[in-house]
């Protein structure tokens, strides 16, 4: 029920910022649309004012055509429509069109570049300058135009677009960016929080389903061991007894290897591991471990070979933490290995301290999990979550320790072809 919750809320999120934004988007296109009306109502309004300049100034009693000479024909018509052209255009030729212009554009708050033209009822030019004639086609086809008598006043601008008018809405867009900015990494947020939360209870539920197998099992053969042993019904001899015993014996310890391990991660997590470096042999530290799980990998039918190259050494680490770090380092090379495993140890010297090899012929690790391994409670799937014992809490305590005592750690692996994990520890290590 809380995942379905979780999906609910973060689709009522996702849906909730589409909503967001697509009235941001149509709010920014009937603002462009609405602008664009303005924009055209002004240059509608500059162009009467330009037209009625240019008239206006213009001397036309004696170009007046009286109507009664209608009766006179069509000739003496269009004499008298050319008379005014001409005189219109002398008059745009004797003032500063382009200052005219310039100024009429301010007036209105216009703050882009115009061309302009004047044709008559052909589309031919009778006016255009060198600057307007690129955009001739523009003009006619595209341009604003007012009367000017017997011809058309035209005017285009060529850097009219929606850039230009959105220069007008700039703040209101970029706010509007901002907040759909900040919404969408917000919804990117909680996504992650989300999923960062499922996987975490998913790993707990792993993790406690594990130790209620790992715990069950020695705590049931301790039990029936102590049985057997307090039955007087049943005839045991010695051989018998010293089975029960060391049954008894290896199970204990197993589950204190278990709360070892808990421990371990608990102190990892709450960032309280303390670390006191005294100078000790590695080597030593290694073969004292090495004997101790001897008897544990003999009995599985393999063996461990040390390879103990490095001529000094001697570094300055935590006996305790580094002796741990050897243990789960072999611990998880005989977990991951077939019956009859073949462990390798080897130490190189280096010129900052010594390189640890563990190398086994196990499972392997597949690429995709590599980068994972030193996560706290991660274990490579293998399709039965109780098939290689342990919670996932060695790999990461080791990673802390090391990194703790300034070294570093990382592993080369193929799946089906066994794990080597290194180990680089310096000789003077600088302890966090």
């Amino acid at each position: 029920m809380r995942g379905i919750k979780i999906s609910w809320l973060i689709g009522a999120i996702a849906v909730a910022v589409l909503f967001v934004s697509f009235i941001q988007i149509n709010w920014l296109k009937t603002s462009l649309d609405l602008q664009k009306k303005i924009f055209d109502q002004s240059v509608e309004q500059l162009l009467n004012t330009i037209s009625h300049w240019i008239l206006v100034e213009a001397d036309f009693a004696s170009l007046e055509i009286d109507h009664e000479s209608e009766e006179l024909g069509e000739q003496l018509i269009a004499d008298g429509l050319q008379r005014q052209s001409r005189a219109i255009l002398v008059r745009m030729e004797t003032i500063p069109m382009d200052s005219l212009i310039s100024l009429s554009l301010s007036e209105q708050g216009i703050e882009t570049n115009a061309v302009f033209g004047a044709f008559d009822r052909y589309g031919q030019p009778a006016y255009l300058d060198e600057r307007s004639e690129v955009y001739r086609e523009e003009l006619v086809n595209e341009g604003y135009s007012v009367g000017l008598g017997p011809l058309q006043f035209r005017l285009y601008f060529p850097d009219l677009g929606r850039s230009y008018l959105l220069k007008s809405q700039i703040r209101a867009f970029v706010l509007s960016g901002v907040m759909l900015l900040f919404i969408a990494i917000g919804l990117a947020y909680v996504m992650r929080s989300v999923m960062k939360s499922k996987a975490l209870v998913r790993i707990r539920s792993e993790l406690m389903n594990n130790l209620t197998h790992e715990l069950k099992t020695p705590i049931s053969t301790i039990g029936l061991a102590s049985e057997a042993l307090g039955d007087s019904d049943l005839k045991l001899d010695g051989d018998q007894q010293s089975y029960y015993i060391s049954m008894i014996r290896d199970e204990n310890k197993r589950l204190g290897v278990l709360v070892e391990q808990v421990l371990q991660a608990s102190l990892t997590d709450s960032k309280s591991l303390k670390l006191y470096p005294i100078e000790l042999n590695i080597h030593d530290i290694i073969k004292n471990v090495v004997r101790t799980v001897a008897m544990q990998v003999r009995k599985q039918g393999g063996k461990v070979e040390l390879s103990l190259k490095a001529t000094n050494p001697i570094i300055l680490a935590d006996k305790v933490h580094i002796t741990n770090v050897i243990f789960n380092l072999l611990d998880n090379a005989i977990k991951y290995s077939p019956d009859g495993a073949q462990i390798e140890f080897l130490s190189n010297q280096t010129e900052e301290g010594v390189e640890l090899r563990v190398k086994d012929n196990g499972v392997g690790i597949p690429k995709e999990y590599i980068g994972k391994v030193f996560e706290r409670l991660f274990r490579v799937p293998t399709g039965n979550v109780h098939d290689v014992k342990g919670f996932g809490l060695g790999l990461s305590y080791v990673k802390t320790v090391i990194e703790r005592h300034g070294g570093q750690i990382s592993v080369e692996s193929e799946a089906e072809k066994g794990s080597t994990f290194i180990v680089k520890l310096k000789f003077d290590s600088n302890i966090t």
